[in-house]
């Protein structure tokens, strides 16, 4: 045996297999400065004549494609055409989603295309708080603490409406503070209970205040917001005869407004005939009536009313009543209703979301008995992208979902828009957060701004297609 030519063939060998024992064990990392990626050797062994994860999942993807269907729109396209051609009434978008509208994002960037070419002015609809509203640029909103917000996402006050915003607020003498209980997914869309642990109930805790409760609205003049308000309208119910509300308008002396008695939807104008840049609302602690929100509008243009509850499936829209959503039909006069669900459910194990089709189409049945004739469109979800064999990949349920979704619209006389398809199919995410600049978070999950104005920018042109 020839020493001389196996020894350093012998010690080549050992310090690969220790390097590659040593890059098992070593986690991925990014400091900024220098990166480093877990190894896979082995596994790159095993999958040898296979096809890789990358060509299953994109096989997958495709095989389950459901393409956009646009023709349920020509309702409001029709709409469109003859408000361009009379110049009279409005158009108004109900737009509901999740997390991926907080902000206004999406929303803000619509209603400005929108508004640029039909004209309007105003941000429509506006809840009294928002988790999210230092984080919207559209509108300078601020609020004081008391106030009880009950919402899809609440268990408690099941005897209620929520109003068209997916919130009911009522005046307290009190705030509550809880610990938040943080889940990766929608609990209550899950139709199993067994399939997510029991969550420990958060410690509530009331805090009491002498100051009143109170809303404030300040226009900002910017893409999607307002140079000021002109029509004001507040949305109430569960009024008494002695109920009232203190309206200051751009800091002038508070006017009472007395509400009407009742407990359907009530509307209260409190528009001066001028032109207002800041609207500040004040209650009394002691009289629980339910306030909606406040429409800053015109009687003409464009608007789209921003509906947004973070981590909302968009299943159980009975928690807004049939009658309640006639009586904001009524004064809001929808011409379209947009549902952008589903990232909240999804799940990289599930592969059936038959539980979730039903769901929401009971959803989608009960919007469509309240509101009538006016069209809906069903946006599916996006891209989402989750870590396989060390890279962001799409999950594999995304795909799934978006099928589901597609039947859900089909089956209900719904619009679709395949949004996972228009970014680019699968794997268009991890494209959307390398771009320069990045369209989309590091959490392969939300749009940032721009890319939630490219989005918007695609919408639009959708909308428009006929026009």
């Amino acid at each position: 045996m020839n020493r001389a030519f196996w020894r350093p063939f012998i010690l080549i060998a050992c310090t690969i297999l220790i390097l590659g024992a040593i890059a098992l064990l070593l986690p991925d990392s990014d400091s900024g400065f220098f990166p480093i990626k877990k190894m896979h050797w082995f596994d790159s062994l095993k999958r040898l004549g296979k096809p890789s994860i990358d060509e299953v999942l994109s096989q997958k993807a495709d095989s389950l494609h459901i393409e956009t269907v646009l023709t349920p729109l020509e309702i409001f396209q029709n709409e469109l055409a003859k408000y361009e051609k009379n110049q009279s009434g409005s158009i108004r978008i109900a737009y509901f989603g999740d997390s991926i509208i907080e902000g206004d994002l999406i929303t803000g960037r619509l209603r400005h295309l929108l508004q640029q070419k039909y004209g309007g002015t105003g941000l429509g609809f506006m809840p009294i708080t928002s988790i999210s509203a230092g984080f919207r640029p559209t509108i300078n909103h601020t609020f004081a603490k008391n106030w009880e917000a009950i919402s899809f996402m609440s268990n408690r006050r099941q005897d209620i409406s929520l109003g068209i915003s997916g919130f009911t607020f009522i005046p307290r003498s009190y705030y509550l503070i809880e610990k938040a209980i943080e889940t990766e997914i929608d609990t209550l869309a899950v139709t199993d209970s067994t399939a997510v642990e029991e969550q420990p109930k958060p410690e509530i805790q009331r805090n009491y205040v002498s100051s009143p409760p109170w809303v404030r609205y300040r226009a900002v003049d910017t893409e999607g917001g307002a140079a000021w308000f002109d029509r004001i309208r507040l949305f109430y119910s569960n009024a008494s005869d002695s109920s009232y509300v203190l309206c200051s308008l751009d800091g002038n002396p508070s006017q009472k407004h007395h509400l009407q008695r009742g407990k359907g939807v009530q509307m209260l104008d409190l528009s001066s005939g001028a032109q207002v840049k800041n609207v500040y609302l004040e209650f009394n602690a002691q009289d629980p009536i339910h306030v909606y929100g406040v429409s800053l509008d015109q009687s003409n243009g464009a608007y789209v009313d921003s509906y947004t509850i973070r981590g909302f499936s968009g299943m159980y829209f009975n928690r807004i009543w049939e009658q309640s959503l006639r009586d904001f039909h009524k004064f809001l006069d929808y011409d379209l209703v947009i549902l952008h669900y589903g990232v909240n459910v999804s799940n990289s194990k599930v592969k059936d979301y038959s539980y979730y089709k039903k769901g929401m189409s009971q959803s989608v049945q009960h919007i469509q008995k309240a509101l009538g004739e006016t069209p809906i469109l069903l946006i599916s979800a996006h891209d989402r992208s989750i870590k396989l064999e060390g890279s962001y990949r799409t999950s594999p349920d995304i795909p799934i979902l978006v099928n589901s979704q597609g039947e859900i619209a089909i089956e209900n006389d719904c619009a679709f828009w395949n949004l996972f398809s228009a970014m680019g199919g699968y794997n268009s995410m991890v494209d959307y957060v390398h771009r320069n600049p990045p369209l989309a978070q590091k959490d392969h999950t939300h749009f940032n701004r721009t890319g939630a104005n490219h989005i918007a920018d695609m919408l639009y042109k959708n909308l428009m297609d006929k026009q």
